[in-house]
This record gives C-alpha cells, sequence and structure tokens, in this order.
C-alpha cells in the first residue's frame, strides 16, 4: 500500500513539477526555486507531520528571496534559495483566500484530478503574478507586500528608498509591542535596518 506522500509525490510528479519545470524552476524532493535578475522565487511542499498511512495532507509555502535584503544582513545570496534563504515567506493561502489552507490525500483520491487542480492554482497563483518579477521594486506591484503584517513592509520600503515608510512601520511595531520589550531601535536591529538620526 502506497503511503500518503507517495500519493503526493506522484500528484507533484504529474502536474506541478513539470508546469514548475517549464517556468524554470529548480526541483529538489517538494522545493522548487528559480532566480530571475536579483530575487529569486520560491515554493515549497509541506507535508504535515501526522499524515499516516494514506491519510495525509500538505501545505503550500511561497517564498521570495530579495538579493538587496539578503546583503542587509551582511551576507551574500545564493543563487537559489531554501525556505530559511526567503525574506518573504507566506503560505499560498495569504495571496488568494479562495485556496485552502491545506490540500488532503488519501487512497480514494483521484490523483490526476487533484493534480490538474494542484497545477493550475500553482501557475495561477503564484508563478504568473512572479513572471515579471525580477527585482524588489518589480514586487511591490503584486499587492503582496502586506500580506506578511510585520518586519517584512519595512524592509521592502527601506530598500527601495521609502526610509520614511520604513522607519513608520518599524515605529508602529515598536508601539505594538512594547508590553514585550520592544523599541525602535530593538526593531530595526532585528530587522537588519540602519537609519541615520
Amino acid at each position: 500500500m502506497r503511503s500518503a506522500r507517495d500519493l503526493i509525490a506522484e500528484v507533484v510528479k504529474t502536474g506541478p513539477a513539470p508546469m514548475l519545470k517549464r517556468h524554470g524552476f529548480k526541483k529538489t524532493a517538494f522545493n522548487f526555486a528559480r532566480r530571475q535578475g536579483s530575487v529569486a522565487h520560491f515554493l515549497n511542499l509541506q507535508l504535515s507531520q501526522w499524515n499516516q498511512g494514506t491519510d495525509g495532507q500538505f501545505y503550500i509555502n511561497v517564498g521570495v528571496m530579495f538579493d538587496d535584503m539578503h546583503r542587509l544582513r551582511s551576507s551574500e545570496p545564493p543563487l537559489l534559495p531554501k525556505y530559511e534563504d526567503c525574506e518573504f515567506v507566506v503560505r499560498w493561502e495569504q495571496l488568494d483566500s479562495q485556496l485552502p489552507s491545506s490540500v488532503k490525500v488519501d487512497e480514494t483520491t483521484d490523483l490526476k484530478e487533484l493534480s490538474d487542480w494542484l497545477t493550475q492554482r500553482i501557475e495561477n497563483a503564484f508563478v504568473v503574478p512572479l513572471n515579471s518579477v525580477s527585482s524588489t521594486q518589480d514586487f511591490g506591484r503584486t499587492g503582496w507586500v502586506t500580506a506578511v503584517p510585520w518586519g517584512f513592509p519595512a524592509k521592502f520600503h527601506f530598500v527601495v528608498g521609502d526610509v520614511a515608510e520604513a522607519r513608520r512601520l518599524v515605529q508602529l511595531e515598536a508601539n505594538t509591542f512594547a508590553d514585550r520589550g520592544c523599541t525602535f531601535e530593538s526593531v530595526a536591529e532585528g530587522l537588519h535596518l540602519s537609519f541615520d538620526n
């Protein structure tokens, strides 16, 4: 009897993997990444730790690594990112509320039908919007900057040159979490942002 992992692997192999390859993504296990200009795009199918036998589910994480944000950490960005290299990482339902938070499989699942459904949604929700994103400035046109509520929007505005907005967002985060000991300086330091006083 095949495991849930085997079923998910077949779903990915049948549809999403070939589609992502056509769009320039390289595959490693359930991770896909491509480089475009000074950014790199990342997609990951995260299998649930509670999968048992043929009953399983997975989540879809999508991310973008920005070379200019990566360098704020004083490190050179890799050619292709892993999950932890991405400054912007969300579950796909944060980009489109019509998408489910998880995708289920079991022995009764029509794998071809699920593969077709998954391929279409990954392409429409993630790949196509990022096809024209090859810089941090381009990313602003996706409308996704605020999909991550804290941290990322401040870094985004900082590197595109809107320092006043970056400063405002850092102060807002510091004010919101002041009861946890956050200050403007501690938030800015955590984000690797340096403001001239």
